[in-house]
């Protein structure tokens, strides 16, 4: 049985030269191959495996809109609690129930609420009025009438309501307050009487 010369290499160079027999170097010839053959087989699958992370992030990137413009939400609803019997010209209405406030940007304490960023806003406010009366509201931004209602004068409780759109600029305030026109001082509660609003787009 013929052998071949096989050098023995480490890693700091050639260790030793022996005779092998030649089918146990031809074994260790085809295991180098198919080693390297897994080796470039595993290197393709990474690569393949690396482009499909980046599809998946470029997925999930559009599903959570991922966008330069993206701002995150903002929407807010609060009612009234109590009745307001003496409320004066051009008096703030103090909603002081919250529902929702998502993005903190409504405060109760005043009944405003503060534009976190630009953007296109929609805005809400409902009343509730008793009989023989009648009173309005109107939303303000930033002591600039953008809507009103009014509602009264009537054998019965009545309900008025306004919505409107308008842009924003961060820092702007909205909110709601007495007409002066009003020939009752009353505002009635108990949750009927409502101011909300959301941000539609930045």
């Amino acid at each position: 049985q013929s052998t071949w010369g096989l050098l023995i290499v480490s890693g700091s160079g050639v260790a030793s030269q022996k005779d092998v027999p030649a089918d146990i170097t031809q074994s260790l010839l085809t295991l180098l191959t198919e080693e390297n053959n897994l080796r470039a087989q595993l290197e393709t699958e990474m690569n393949q495996l690396e482009s499909e992370l980046t599809q998946l992030q470029g997925i999930r990137s559009n599903v959570t809109c991922g966008c330069p413009w993206y701002k995150k939400p903002v929407a807010f609803s609060a009612t009234l609690t109590k009745d307001i019997t003496s409320l004066g010209v051009n008096q703030q209405v103090p909603f002081d129930k919250i529902i929702t406030n998502v993005g903190g940007a409504y405060d109760a304490r005043h009944g405003e609420f503060r534009a976190p960023y630009d953007g296109t806003y929609e805005f809400s406010v409902s009343m509730l009025m008793s009989a023989g009366h009648w009173a309005g509201v109107e939303i303000m931004k930033d002591g600039v009438q953008i809507a009103a209602t009014r509602t009264g004068d009537s054998a019965d409780y009545t309900m008025g309501a306004a919505i409107v759109t308008t842009q924003l600029k961060a820092g702007q305030d909205v909110w709601v307050q007495h007409i002066k026109e009003s020939d009752s001082n009353v505002i009635y509660g108990q949750q009927f009487s409502t101011f909300s609003g959301h941000l539609v787009q930045p």
